[in-house]
């Protein structure tokens, strides 16, 4: 299912607004839907409708001047194919692509508040679109009769595969320029939303939906059905999409209803639905597979290991393997048992943790460790550079590194904002974004790193005393030492926020001062070690001082480079081959070939380069 892929990207893709985005999806399905009603075999059957398919197409064009270059290069493409009047397969396949691209670089979209209520839609579509649609959605109403091109016919199967619920949405919302579709935004958001599934549902009320799987039901989340399309789905789940988007259309308030906010339960769902897929699409099981730990297990980590550690590191291992033995076909054989293993762990573990209702001491003691753990981290960073600025007496580094952490902290609070109230954060999006901000910061703080201590060669050092310690930290390295606070700090605080929300559920109201406790006793630690490390740092003399700093910041750049590894391959976007290893966390080791290669070069690197400037 289509899912945010970080906040970093949502935050570079702002340059493509909501408004503007709602537009290109509707123009973009409106293409893929009727493309058929302008062009068959290479001829043009419509004139109006082809007419429409090449304004639609300009329109897409100017819509994403500003957006990413493939979107770009994709909508001269469409330009291109609609020209030469292609096959409506590479129309569809290309407007498939494209629809996907735009929604997923959305910020966030307007999720009906409650479930949308088919009855009412029906009786909003005869007071308002049956002049045109006609009574039963066939396109034969009397207003309809002179328009060119016609009224939809809500009853055709195929229109029906191409277009989205939140499609639909924009299209009642925004109207179809010179058509004779007006827009309805007159009608409140809820209306519209009713009126979109009632039209979104006719062509497949004849479709059997006892196929689709509980697990399905139980697991899918609405936003991924809301921007996808029938034929969306009958990829992903070739045996019962179709039967799934029927009855998401036709029976919302089964979607719509609570969902369980356990994530052990959540893990079990998944793990369910991937054992389901599994014989049908190993790719669709694997996401599975891969969300089950993300969304579900990793969120109760924290509060399991102050239980339990052994147990916990057990099922992190064997969901890792799992996903191992989902990209191995010649392991089938071995993967049902493997997950009915790791339901019993999770049963186990839920056990454990008393049905999520943790004991106000368990509760204190993630609270702190969690803090604890990824605030050093981030505390290490910040101190280091902080010492610089203060040390040669640069007030301008001074305030680089306190716009740094604190412009962290508040784009952290948004992130809490927007996970608790625009939009959810799925696990890999988390995972994706930590991944990529540990991968840039190490890649600066190991150039910082090799930086600083060139000044601690003799020839450099006579130079550096010569011109004076203030000059020692360039203008062009405060942004980069800026960037370096600004992604410890920020990958930090955007973990520590979304473990927050999962302890907090678990906890309980009868947890929460213990809760509050734990940030407070985490915090006092971090500033009582904050203070220690820097009043020991300005001690060190200026040369042993740069030394120390420039070997923090090599070791630092290994940590987090193993850490971004880690993330990356617990989103599924890097391969991972586990070693029979323990895991150092702390260290950024994590039992993988992959990681362990990346952090073994980086360390033989920096020991060639230590080893030759001592020589020099």
């Amino acid at each position: 299912m289509m899912a945010f892929r970080s906040v970093i990207a949502l935050v570079s893709l702002l340059a493509l607004p909501a408004v503007a985005s709602d537009k290109l999806i509707q123009y973009i399905e409106y293409i893929g839907a009727d493309y058929n009603a302008a062009v068959v075999d290479g001829k043009i059957v419509s004139e109006a409708e082809y007419g429409e398919m090449q304004e639609f197409s300009s329109l897409i064009a100017e819509e994403v001047s500003t957006a990413s270059t493939a979107l770009q290069q994709q909508s001269a493409q469409l330009k291109q194919l609609i020209a030469t009047k292609a096959a409506e397969k590479d129309i569809q396949a290309l407007t498939a692509t494209m629809r996907q691209a735009v929604i997923a670089a959305m910020p966030s979209i307007p999720l009906p508040k409650q479930s949308p209520d088919i009855k009412r839609g029906e009786a909003l579509f005869a007071a308002n679109c049956a002049s045109c649609h006609g009574a039963t959605a066939k396109g034969d109403g009397p207003a309809g009769a002179q328009l060119d091109p016609a009224p939809t016919n809500f009853h055709e199967v195929e229109r029906y595969q191409a277009r989205s619920a939140y499609g639909l949405f924009n299209t009642i919302s925004l109207g179809v320029a010179d058509t004779g579709m007006a827009s309805f935004a007159f009608l409140d958001e809820q209306s519209r939303w009713d009126l979109a599934f009632y039209v979104g549902h006719i062509a497949s009320n004849d479709l059997d939906t006892s196929t689709v799987p509980d697990a399905l039901i139980e697991s899918s989340a609405v936003k991924d059905l809301l921007t996808a399309t029938p034929k969306d789905l009958i990829q992903l789940y070739p045996d019962f999409g179709a039967a799934l988007m029927s009855e998401f259309r036709s029976h919302p308030e089964r979607f719509f209803q609570a969902k369980s906010k356990n994530p052990i339960v959540i893990a079990q769902q998944k793990l369910q639905l991937s054992a389901d897929l599994y014989s049908q699409n190993p790719q669709a099981a694997y996401d599975q597979a891969v969300s089950a730990y993300l969304d579900g297990f990793e969120l109760v980590e924290n509060p399991l290991g102050t239980i339990n550690a052994p147990l916990r590191d057990q099922i992190e291992h064997s969901m890792m393997g799992l996903r191992q033995l989902l990209k191995d076909p010649t392991q089938k054989a071995v993967v049902a048992p493997r997950i009915a293993e790791i339901q019993t762990l999770l049963k186990q573990a839920q056990t454990e943790l008393s049905d999520t209702q943790l004991s106000g001491v368990n509760v204190f003691l993630a609270a702190l460790l969690i803090l604890l753990r990824e605030g050093l981290e981030a505390l290490l960073v910040v101190a280091a550079i902080y010492s610089v600025a203060v040390k040669t007496d640069k007030a301008a580094l001074r305030h680089t590194v306190h716009i740094g952490w604190i412009s962290a902290l508040v784009l952290g609070a948004v992130t809490w904002f927007i996970a608790s109230y625009v939009i959810d954060i799925s696990g890999a999006s988390r995972e994706l974004t930590e991944g990529y901000t540990a991968l840039v910061a190490a890649v600066i703080l190991f150039y910082m790193g090799f930086w600083m201590h060139s000044k601690t060669s003799a020839k450099e050092w006579s130079h550096f005393i010569q011109h004076k310690v203030q000059n020692a930290v360039s203008g062009g390295a405060y942004a980069g030492l800026g960037l370096v606070v600004f992604l410890a700090v920020y990958r930090e605080a955007f973990e520590t926020i979304l473990f927050y929300q999962a302890l907090w559920l678990q906890g309980g109201e009868q947890a929460q001062q213990s809760f509050i406790a734990g940030i407070a006793s985490a915090l006092v630690l971090l500033a009582i070690v904050a203070v220690a490390m820097f009043k020991f740092a300005l001690k060190l003399p200026l040369k042993t001082f740069f030394g120390s700093t420039a070997l923090l910041m090599l070791v630092l750049a290994i940590v987090m480079a193993g850490k971004g590894i880690a993330a990356l391959q617990e989103a599924g976007t890097l391969a991972v081959s586990q070693l029979n290893l323990p895991s150092i966390s702390w260290l950024g080791f994590y039992p993988n070939t992959q990681g362990v290669l990346v952090q073994t070069a980086l360390l033989l690197i920096a020991l060639v380069y230590l080893v030759r400037s001592r020589k020099g």
